[in-house]
């Protein structure tokens, strides 16, 4: 692919240049160094060529055979210097799945020898089948064969042009001069490869053909390497021998102080960019029939749908302890609140005791939720963030795929607090239907906490940011919940805020089924509300009190029905309330299930403006005023 890059000016607020009438042009076949001091504007040339977003005004452009970055992007690989993938996977996984996503049409045989050829390529055959690992805390592969996969996963589309951004940082020599040996075989086969590197061998840094050098964000010198430590002694530096050629460039650059030296050196400079001129220029006419690559054509919506859901899968299963960890929280909690609460009595003080339990259950599994998902989330940040700016997936299809895993867990996990708490605790087991009301509660509880917490986790950069903002989420659901003071005593704005709480809703619905009773013909009310304490044994009642009870009600037992307690929690009438208690339940459920999609929507919502951020630098869709941001996706 022929990359022109003519007059490209990128200025930022206060007038400041990151890029200044920068030209070149690079053909297939070329594997040229872009080197320069920090602040030279390396990263910012690199990531205009591949479309990342750039924060100020461009003018100029680039050209890909003659068109635009939108037609080609396909075709191109970008390489980060951090080793962006998945841990849990092996470099086999990471690459078949990156197949999956940019060869669709190619059948699973046929994907496979694609991934065997970039696998043998890239010398990564001893490490194909070891997880990736995490350095210092999972053991797996070597900084080196994470630097190979890392490429390889922009090498599975065939790229015409490959863009590397300091592949050889953190690598020792040996391993530098291995992977560039390996990228400059793709160069030979046709690939146009541009890579920023900083302070390469010798040995690295002969396997170049070309070399751009800036300075300042202006092009300093471009064109080959082959004769350039003659032409740099010709021009007057000092070039001293043994003195490795990438140092004496990186030197070329450094100005000396203020006075006769200074002017000497720029006039210098201006040769050397004079070179630039006679062996940078290059007359080839573009002809869009006979240069233009094809569009790879990537994985449909459904197809990546399914792609996602089968990694995310085996994602899960191999990251065990934060599933063991989560179950283990649900089991310690439902066994700790149980023991506390262990087979409340029926009588009149154990009414609110219930509200309590009740309240703890749900609170906690929707506190795990929320901790569990914004803790692990920004882990897979950085992937995603790379997967959905080279194109091989949407956005939402990611997110469809991690709520469809998210969800099957979340509604797991109740299950171990249902089989633990409720018989300890001796909650309404009078039929099937009560038990089953509540996990079901307690499942989309436990789905809220999850989708309140992936939306803060894509929302923001980092896991300590995350688990700062998670505890003013909670907060809320404890004090609105209408546990210590009555919902309808809340004063203004807080009585509307509670009904946004799932806290709110959750203790009506678990509170309305605890004391969702069948009639008893025997219990009549004018017997036992005056009866003797003594027989609460033989009680046909739900509910008895005891003497001290009873004294205190002036002789009169208030309780003694499930309407009763409900009555004496003020929640018989508490919005939204039905004729029926199924009917209050219900109504409940529905509106635990409304704020479950509305939080998942806002999740989505959350990871596209992330999204958008960080490919246009802006978070909307729409621009409503003058952009900070400007794509450099700009023909000329």
């Amino acid at each position: 692919m022929n990359v022109s890059v003519d007059s490209l000016t990128i200025t930022v607020a206060g007038g400041r240049k990151l890029l200044s009438e920068v030209n070149c042009l690079v053909q297939p076949g070329d594997m040229v160094a872009l080197m320069g001091p920090s602040g030279a504007g390396k990263t910012t040339l690199l990531n205009s060529m591949v479309g990342r977003s750039i924060m100020g005004s461009v003018s100029g452009g680039i050209s890909y055979n003659g068109k635009s970055l939108g037609t080609v992007r396909s075709n191109i690989g970008y390489v980060t210097q951090d080793d962006i993938m998945y841990e849990t996977l092996t470099p086999r996984e990471n690459l078949s799945f990156a197949a999956s996503f940019i060869l669709p049409k190619l059948g699973k045989a046929q994907q496979k020898e694609v991934v065997e050829d970039v696998i043998n390529k890239l010398n990564l055959a001893k490490c194909a089948d070891t997880v990736v690992g995490s350095p210092g805390l999972v053991r797996g592969i070597s900084g080196g064969e994470r630097k190979r996969t890392n490429v390889g996963l922009s090498l599975i589309g065939k790229p015409a042009l490959l863009l590397l951004d300091e592949p050889t940082s953190g690598l020792d020599s040996k391993m530098s001069d291995s992977l560039m040996k390996d990228v400059k075989t793709v160069a030979e086969q046709g690939c146009t490869v541009v890579a920023t590197i900083h302070q390469p061998s010798e040995l690295v840094f002969s396997r170049f053909d070309k070399v751009l050098l800036l300075a300042g964000g202006q092009t300093a010198y471009y064109g080959p390497i082959k004769g350039l430590r003659d032409s740099l002694s010709n021009l007057g530096f000092l070039c001293p021998l043994g003195t490795p050629l990438p140092e004496l460039l990186l030197d070329v650059l450094e100005k000396p102080a203020a006075g006769a030296d200074r002017e000497e050196h720029e006039k210098k400079l201006i040769n050397l960019r004079a070179l630039t001129d006679s062996t940078g220029k290059d007359t080839t006419v573009f002809s869009p029939g006979g240069s233009e690559m094809p569009a790879a054509r990537r994985a449909g919506f459904c197809k990546q749908l399914a792609i996602l859901f089968q990694r995310e899968a085996v994602n899960v299963k191999r990251n065990k302890p934060l599933t063991v960890v989560r179950a283990v929280q649900s089991i310690a909690a439902a066994l700790l609140i149980g023991l506390i609460f262990v087979q409340l009595e029926r009588n009149m003080t154990s009414i609110q005791v219930r509200l309590f339990a009740s309240f703890l259950l749900v609170f906690a599994q929707f506190m795990f939720a929320i901790l569990g998902v914004a803790n692990a989330f920004p882990a897979e940040r950085a992937v995603f963030l790379r997967e959905t700016q080279d194109k091989l997936y949407h956005p939402a299809a990611f997110y469809l795929a991690k709520v469809a895993i998210d969800t099957v867990l979340q509604s797991l996990f109740p299950i171990l607090v249902v089989a633990v708490a409720y018989p300890l605790i001796g909650l309404n087991g009078e039929s099937a239907d009560r038990v089953l009301w509540f996990y079901f509660i307690m499942a989309i509880v436990s789905n809220c906490g999850a989708a309140v917490g992936f939306m803060v986790s894509a929302a923001v950069p980092s896991v300590t940011i995350a688990l700062s903002i998670v505890p003013g989420l909670v907060m809320p659901q404890l004090l609105l919940s209408g546990i210590f003071i009555k919902v309808e005593d809340l004063v203004q704005p807080f009585n509307a805020l509670s009904y946004l709480m799932v806290a709110r809703y959750a203790v009506q619905a678990t509170v309305t089924n605890e004391f969702s009773c069948s009639a008893k013909q025997d219990c009549d009310a004018q017997v036992w509300r005056v009866a003797d304490p003594n027989q609460c044994s033989a009680s046909p009642c739900d509910f008895c009190c005891t003497a001290h009870e009873k004294l205190a009600s002036g002789g009169i037992c208030p309780t003694l029905t499930c309407d009763d307690a409900l009555r004496f929690l003020a929640l018989d009438e508490i919005w939204p309330s039905g004729d029926t208690h199924e009917e209050t339940i219900s109504y409940n459920v529905a509106a635990l299930l409304i704020l479950l999609l509305f939080f998942r929507l806002q999740g989505l919502n959350v990871l596209m403006m992330s999204y958008r951020k960080a490919t246009t630098g802006r978070c909307l869709p729409c621009r409503f005023s003058r952009p900070a941001a400007v794509n450099s996706e700009v023909s000329v």
